[in-house]
């Protein structure tokens, strides 16, 4: 049916009212004012001016923002097709188009790039490929083709040219805006800042709560388009405004360290402070330096100098794991932020399951929106809408918040081939980026930090590398992938080497790598010694080392070790306080645990602290918890993650110690001997967890060694494992030595290929960078997807989570706030290895909880009245005081 005469508008609609009412509807056209509205908010305030200029140099017009308000409002022209249109038949009828003869399948993202492609007002290919790819993959070519099965007659490219006309002459757009458009945009940093713009535009424009259906099936819409934009521009301003991001952060002038901290900088501050004050664009700092010595301090500051001087619009901080999150982040806010005296709204995001109940609990109540997307996929893809969702979860929406605490591995997707990608990319962009203990990343999240960091470096992204204990090898690596320089300075430990970046097409920065050495302060001496791993034997020691009183730590490689270790010293030490902390904890327990163990093991609470106590834990209490132990005891394990271990033994310098503690004891628990030739083994979970190759160097530095001196050799200790050159062994050593290289270096080598599949390319040409992703990414948040993904940034095995919910406690009905939170409390993530299979195959998953963006991958496991639930062969408990203890009927536990 042709359209004569101009196409009433208003009958094209965008998206359906969520609210029951099947006649509301939202027209196209305002749709597209929607998501032109909330982007040009998000390129006033949340863009620095440098991202901005960069955008105008790519692009090439003279009205750099009105040309991205266009291209981001257009995403959603493939909607006004016979496919997608179809889709409500109600709303069909009254279209005056055929609908005969097209292919009616194709996802409106590509059809929306095939139409765009042929746009007066998009003279660039890739410009459509972008705004087509706003649903997380990118049209490539083939897939442009195709869609041209889909368009529709001329009847309906006469209604998008309308459309089109009728969008850009409301939001100001002309010819002359595009006049002088690259039709061949060669700078790579578009694909991520314009896509991730374009994608969090359209789900901030979809949120039915704050851009409201405004038409009615039968009815004339009572507002005209250019009545609606002033709506939808204060609309947006609103919605922006409820998610923290405008008014944007008006940060103070700069100042020196002593006026940002309570207390003086120490000789690593004042030397990040001088190399920072000289730099006036973005950066790498690499700060390498013992545990202890305000690394946290001095990288805010250069952080906050950075921000003061305008090339950098926020900061996120990436942790190594979800249990240091809480600590930094009342760092962030409380101890930085607060006290700084910027001003705007300081929107600090915190990547955690509790900051996720926390949240859930402020939208019950009310004191912030519900501002999740619905309705904006196709109508059959009903996980869209989900996905989407999940971005505005505390688990990644502080990628998008001017300040972010997270994990790394959030960071860490953004260079994987997963759906988003770029999101990740654009919240970080422009930032300060901080990784913390940068020492404690494998060889396979090397290489995809690595890449990460050549697109910080094309993002203009300011970055801080915190590390004690950093193989000089690594530093070189890390220096290279930013700078793209092989030549980075060299100076004795501890130090900070800074990098300029390199931006393509260029092969390198033009300025070679700098480094400083930091002025060494007090040194200490801790004494080593080695004890067998046999838990009847530990409690005497501890018994005798603690008669008089003290706090030990006593760290173990995995939960079921530290759960069984912690059963035989609660029953074996009297006037003892035992306490156990690991990661294997409902939520509802693990947070009470984690302000326990920082109450009475810190530093803020001295009349708390135990007269006699031992703390048993896992990895958890080694990084950015800022705790304090008599003595430590721990099992073999890699020399840097000893020495980070080491850095919470008598870390209060100023705190009394109990008689017989008054010097640093460590006591490594290992079953090798101390004399003679290798072990055979070092226990099969600790050679699963670590490189046997590691530990049998680390043991053999180790193992006739009295004590170690800090910092003084402990560039001496990391060389000493990983360095390059063969350690000099006993003839007993060297098969074993070369046996267990040879291994590690075909597993690596397998690990980076695996990282390599998955990797997005660095940057180079735009358009090739799109053509290079698979056929379909995955979602980075399902347990099922190719391990590879998932274990690329995670140490160990993949996890799944699971809700255990006693008997008859299931709530019914729709997945509220107050059932989601009540349901997260009693969550935990799961990655033993028979217990994740079996439960990922086989465990229960209740149908509502597929379209909840906090629930869709987790599993419920049904408790009985005594807290406990069988897996196939393993007897599951769910204990307060345990966590979860895994058992296998008739064996240990694995």
């Amino acid at each position: 049916m042709a359209v004569n005469g101009p196409f009433p508008w208003q009958r094209l609609w965008a998206k359906t009212s969520e609210d029951g009412n099947e006649s509301r509807y939202h027209p196209l056209l305002c749709h597209m004012l929607d998501v032109a509205a909330v982007a040009g908010l998000v390129w006033d305030h949340h863009l620095t001016a440098g991202l901005r200029e960069r955008l105008t140099s790519a692009l090439g017009v003279p009205d750099a923002r009105t040309h991205v308000l266009y291209v981001a409002g257009a995403h959603d022209i493939g909607k006004a097709s016979p496919g997608f249109q179809t889709k409500k038949p109600q709303l069909r009828e009254s279209l005056p188009l055929s609908f005969s003869g097209n292919d009616l399948n194709r996802p409106h993202g590509f059809i929306s790039a095939c139409v765009l492609r042929d746009s007066p007002g998009i003279p660039s290919t890739l410009l459509g490929q972008i705004s087509g790819g706003h649903h997380g993959v990118f049209p490539r070519a083939a897939d442009m083709q195709m869609g041209r099965d889909s368009l529709g007659g001329r009847d309906w490219a006469k209604a998008r040219q309308e459309l089109l006309a009728a969008f850009a002459g409301v939001i100001g757009s002309s010819a002359d805006c595009v006049s002088g458009c690259k039709t061949e945009i060669d700078d790579p940093f578009i694909v991520p800042v314009l896509a991730g713009l374009i994608a969090a535009a359209d789900w901030i424009g979809s949120n039915q709560h704050l851009f409201p259906c405004v038409a009615e099936y039968g009815k004339v819409v009572g507002i005209a388009p250019a009545e609606y934009w002033k709506k939808s521009q204060k609309q947006a301003k609103e919605a922006l405004d409820k998610l923290g991001w405008v008014p944007g952060v008006s940060f103070a002038s700069e100042t020196n360290f002593d006026s940002v901290f309570p207390f003086a900088a120490n000789g690593l501050q004042k030397t990040v402070s001088e190399l920072a004050l000289k730099e006036t664009a973005a950066y790498l700092m690499i700060v390498e330096a013992p545990m202890g010595h305000g690394k946290t301090e001095a990288a805010f500051y250069a952080a906050d100098l950075a921000m003061c001087r305008g090339f950098a619009r926020g900061l996120y901080v990436a942790m190594p794991t979800q249990a240091t999150g809480n600590a930094m982040f009342k760092r962030v806010l409380e101890d930085y932020l607060k006290k700084r005296g910027h001003k705007g709204k300081l929107n600090v995001q915190l990547v955690h399951g509790d900051a996720l109940l926390a949240q859930m609990e402020e939208v019950r109540e009310g004191e912030i929106p519900n501002y999740e997307p619905q309705n904006i996929a196709d109508e059959e893809d009903n996980g869209a809408d989900v996905e989407a969702q999940s971005w505005f979860t505390a688990k990644k929406r502080p990628l998008l918040a001017p300040f972010g605490v997270g994990t790394i591995d959030q960071s860490l997707l953004s260079v994987l081939q997963t759906k988003h990608w770029f999101v990740r990319l654009f919240g970080l962009a422009g930032k300060v980026v901080i990784f913390d203990e940068v020492h404690a990343y494998d060889a396979y999240m090397s290489t995809i930090l690595e890449r990460l960091l050549q697109w910080l470096a094309e993002l203009d992204c300011t970055v801080i590398l915190l590390s004690a204990t950093l193989p000089e090898s690594r530093r070189m690596a890390l220096a290279r992938a930013y700078s793209g320089r092989h030549d980075a300075q060299y100076r004795r430990y501890p130090r900070i080497t800074l990098a300029k970046p390199r931006h393509y097409p260029d092969g390198q920065a033009p300025e070679r790598p700098v480094c400083a050495e930091i002025p060494l302060g007090d040194g200490r001496s801790v004494n080593l010694q080695f004890a067998k791993s046999n838990i009847e034997s530990l409690a005497k020691t501890l018994t005798q080392r603690l008669a008089h009183g003290g706090c030990a730590a006593v760290v173990c490689n995995t939960v079921d070790r530290s759960i069984e270790v912690y059963r035989h010293l609660r029953d074996a030490l009297a006037d003892t306080e035992c306490l156990l902390f690991h990661a294997r904890t409902l939520r509802m327990w693990r947070r009470e645990r984690e302000e326990e163990v920082l109450r009475k093991f810190g530093k803020h609470h001295p009349q708390d602290r135990p007269l006699r106590a031992v703390l048993v834990a896992t990895q958890v209490i080694e990084q950015s918890l800022d705790l304090d132990f008599d003595l430590m005891v721990s099992d073999i394990a890699p020399i840097d993650l000893l020495l980070q271990r080491m850095g919470r033994l008598h870390r209060h310098r100023l705190r009394q110690r109990p008689q017989g503690l008054g010097t640093a004891q460590f006591i490594i628990l290992c079953d090798a001997q101390v004399t003679g030739g290798p072990p055979k083994s070092f226990g099969r979970s600790n050679e699963f967890l670590y490189e046997r190759y590691i530990l049998l160097r680390t043991w053999l530095m180790l193992r006739r060694r009295g004590k170690v001196e800090v910092p003084i050799e402990i560039e001496t200790l990391i060389e000493a494992v990983y360095g390059e050159q063969s350690p000099c062994a006993e003839d007993g050593w060297k098969g074993a030595l070369k046996e267990a290289k040879e291994e590690m270096e075909s597993d690596r080598a397998e690990s980076e290929k695996a990282a390599c599949r998955l990797l997005v390319c660095r940057p180079k040409d735009p358009g090739d960078l799109i053509e290079q992703f698979n056929d379909k990414l995955a979602d980075d948040e399902d347990p099922d997807v190719d391990r590879s993904v998932r274990a690329a940034t995670r140490d160990g095995d993949p996890s799944i989570t699971v809700v255990t919910l006693p008997p008859g406690t299931l709530p019914a009905g729709e997945c509220g706030v107050s059932k989601v939170r009540s349901l997260l409390d009693r969550s935990v993530k799961l990655s033993h290895r028979s217990v994740f299979q079996t439960i990922l195959k086989e465990g229960e998953s209740p149908g509502e909880w597929a379209m909840n963006a906090h629930l869709r991958h987790a599993r419920l496991l049904r408790l009985d009245a005594q807290g406990q639930t069988r897996v196939k062969n393993y007897l599951l408990t769910v204990d307060e005081g345990l966590g979860i203890a895994i058992e296998k009927d008739g064996d240990d536990n694995v």
